[in-house]
């Protein structure tokens, strides 16, 4: 019988008791903040993953597709947009389109983030997504290349260019052509760990 396993390894109920465990050190370190989390690539997905579990505002830099990894790990998500079908969640993603990591283009057995030891099977991010066009606007080509922080800092949020029609910032919106590999297994939800 599953239950008479005390050692077994329960991934979510791991990662919950680690989240709720850091929400109540911060709530109780600062209980009067307006807590914003924030975090780049990994950090960001992170970030993006805490703030939706806890409801907590975040924003996340060129980070890879979390919503997959929420679906794997069964962490709770808000309810659905009536918009997109998608959970509404409190965070916003800021990426470039010459970065294949937020993208999702990074995939497969030969691709630079596969030897690197990172396995992309999704772009679909959870929350809304600022993307700038830095293909179009400043001719960069699409390569993992530019996907460290400071290039987006530098080159992207503090340019003066004008990034769409009369706007200094593209609109955030949500992902409406989420596309998650078919490589994907989503796995039944684990035995209660408790």
């Amino acid at each position: 019988m599953l239950r008479s396993r005390p050692n077994r390894f329960c991934p979510s109920s791991l990662l919950t008791r680690v989240f709720k465990n850091l929400v109540t050190n911060l709530t109780l370190m600062y209980p009067d903040a307006n807590l914003w989390l924030v975090g780049h690539s990994l950090g960001g997905a992170l970030a993006s993953l805490l703030g939706t579990t806890f409801g907590f505002p975040a924003v996340a830099f060129e980070s890879p597709g979390e919503r997959l990894a929420a679906q794997r790990l069964h962490i709770p998500v808000p309810p659905l947009s009536d918009e997109s079908g998608f959970p509404i969640a409190p965070v916003t993603h800021v990426y470039h389109n010459a970065d294949p990591i937020p993208q999702g283009a990074c995939t497969g057995f030969h691709s630079p983030c596969a030897s690197a030891g990172y396995a992309l099977e999704t772009r679909c991010h959870l929350g809304k997504s600022i993307v700038y066009d830095t293909v179009g606007k400043l001719g960069w080509r699409v390569s993992v290349q530019s996907h460290p922080i400071k290039k987006l800092i530098l080159h992207v949020l503090e340019s003066d260019r004008e990034w769409e029609e009369a706007r200094d910032v593209p609109l955030a919106v949500e992902e409406s052509d989420c596309i998650v590999s078919p490589s994907a297994v989503i796995l039944p939800p684990p035995i209660d760990c408790a």
